[in-house]
């Protein structure tokens, strides 16, 4: 039997959306491990297509690949399906025995939240606003008798709530009607830095345009992740340093200044394999200096190495 910590980074290096339950593959639903949320996660993947506005050069997902099957439910029927299916299973223990969570400790064994995360930008997903919203009643709706109701969290690039009415929405549904929280991404704040990193068509200033209006309207943790990238020497290398930095720090200082609802900065880095094997984990101590250098922000700045 592995050791505890041996189980913990097995787990935390594994996201992927493939996940069966008694022989049945999963089409929408899947367990994680996570280390930001701080125990169990489910996710909720609704980019089957695995459409993204962006293409990070660190995205685990393998957009040469196929696109999942086509299936013969409407999403939202499906979602509500596989996750009912997946609670009765950890509520009877059979989950636990079935899959390689057997040996996770009791302390991580309860579900943080449900999170919309998946093979692609969440919000953009035809289904998303009317899943969500089914989401947010399951968990209303279900006996949580032996512990908190897990919150409802939305990990987004933050393109698809550019307009006022998707700002309104999802605010209702992820934060008003229960406990929920928005993860906003924000990789780089200049437009160097964004190319590379975030590979997105959508312009750079169009980009920090629609974040500002997202962070005026909207309560976030914003969530950054840091890495390297190729060998050194190599002329299409890139380190996370200084010309990475200080805008990142300019940008979200400003939001603060700005009296925005900031709850958390989480400073990441690469836990699982991306799809490019020249993306390289950054030394934990970069993290560290640079949220010591960010201390003076009215939030706590938080390192996942």
């Amino acid at each position: 039997m592995d050791s505890p910590m041996a189980t913990l980074n097995l787990l935390h290096a594994d996201h992927s959306r493939l996940f069966a339950l008694s022989g049945r593959p999963f089409r929408a639903v899947y367990p994680v491990l996570s280390r930001r949320a701080g125990g169990l996660s489910v996710g909720i993947n609704l980019n089957f297509d695995k459409g993204c506005n962006f293409d990070c050069i660190y995205c685990q997902v393998d957009r040469t690949g196929p696109p999942l099957p086509e299936g013969n439910l409407p999403a939202v029927d499906l979602v509500m399906e596989e996750l009912t299916a997946l609670f009765d299973a950890m509520d009877s223990g059979g989950f636990y025995h079935e899959t390689s969570f057997g040996d996770l400790p009791l302390p991580l064994r309860q579900v943080k939240d449900i999170a919309f995360s998946g093979d692609g930008e969440p919000t953009l997903a035809p289904s998303f606003r009317e899943v969500s919203q089914a989401v947010r009643h399951f968990v209303a709706r279900r006996p949580w008798t032996e512990s908190a109701p897990p919150l409802l969290r939305l990990i987004t690039n933050g393109s698809g709530l550019f307009s006022g009415e998707s700002r309104r929405q999802t605010g209702k549904t992820f934060l008003e009607d229960g406990p929920g929280e928005i993860w906003l991404k924000l990789d780089a704040a200049d437009p160097d830095h964004f190319s590379f990193i975030n590979r997105s068509r959508i312009p750079f200033d169009r980009m920090m345009q629609g974040l500002d209006l997202v962070v005026a309207d909207l309560p976030v943790t914003i969530q950054t992740m840091v890495l390297d990238f190729g060998k050194e020497g190599d002329p299409n290398a890139m380190a996370s340093d200084r010309t990475l930095w200080d805008p990142l720090l300019k940008k979200v200082a400003g939001w603060a200044g700005q009296g925005r609802e900031i709850r958390a900065w989480h400073l990441y880095s690469v836990a699982r394999p991306p799809a490019l094997e020249e993306v390289r984990k950054v030394p934990v101590e970069r993290l560290e200096a640079w949220a010591r250098e960010a201390a003076f922000l009215p939030f706590p700045v938080l390192v996942f190495p």
